[in-house]
C-alpha cells in the first residue's frame, strides 16, 4: 500500500503537491492550481497547504545512507523550505496575536494576503537563482 508522503524530487516550495500528485496519480499541476484557487476562498489554500507540510512526512531518500552530491543540494534546499515555512508560521501567528490583543486594531487581513503572495512570489523567484 502506497504512503503519503511529500516527494523529494518534484517540489516547488515543500513537496506537498507533488506527494499528493503521486499518491492519487494526478498530475502535480492541477493540484497546485486547486491549491491557489482554494487560496482565494478566505486563505484556505494557504492554511491547508501549510497543514499538509507540517503533517505528512518526506519521502525517505533513494539508495540507503549513501547521498550523493544532489541529494544531499535537495536535503539543504528541504531544511531552508522549513525555515521558510517555520517563519511564514510564526509570522501569522504573531500577526493573529496582535491582532486579538488591539495592536493591529483596523488591520483588514484581506490587505495582507496580497502582501504574502507577493512575498513568496519574490522568494521563488529569487530561490531559482
Amino acid at each position: 500500500m502506497q504512503k503519503l508522503r511529500r516527494s523529494r524530487k518534484d517540489r516547488m516550495i515543500g513537496g506537498v503537491c507533488g506527494g499528493l500528485g503521486e499518491y492519487f496519480h494526478i498530475d502535480p499541476v492541477i493540484i497546485r492550481l486547486i491549491f491557489v484557487l482554494l487560496l482565494f476562498a478566505n486563505g484556505i489554500g494557504l492554511l491547508a497547504y501549510i497543514l499538509f507540510w507540517i503533517i505528512v512526512p518526506e519521502e525517505p531518500p533513494e539508495g540507503g545512507e549513501v547521498q550523493s552530491k544532489e541529494e544531499e543540494d535537495m536535503t539543504k534546499a528541504a531544511t531552508r523550505s522549513n525555515l521558510w515555512g517555520g517563519a511564514i508560521l510564526i509570522i501569522i501567528g504573531l500577526y493573529f496575536l496582535l491582532r486579538n490583543l488591539g495592536f493591529l486594531g483596523g488591520l483588514d487581513f484581506s490587505l495582507v494576503w496580497p502582501v504574502i503572495l507577493i512575498v513568496i512570489g519574490l522568494f521563488l523567484l529569487f530561490k531559482k537563482r
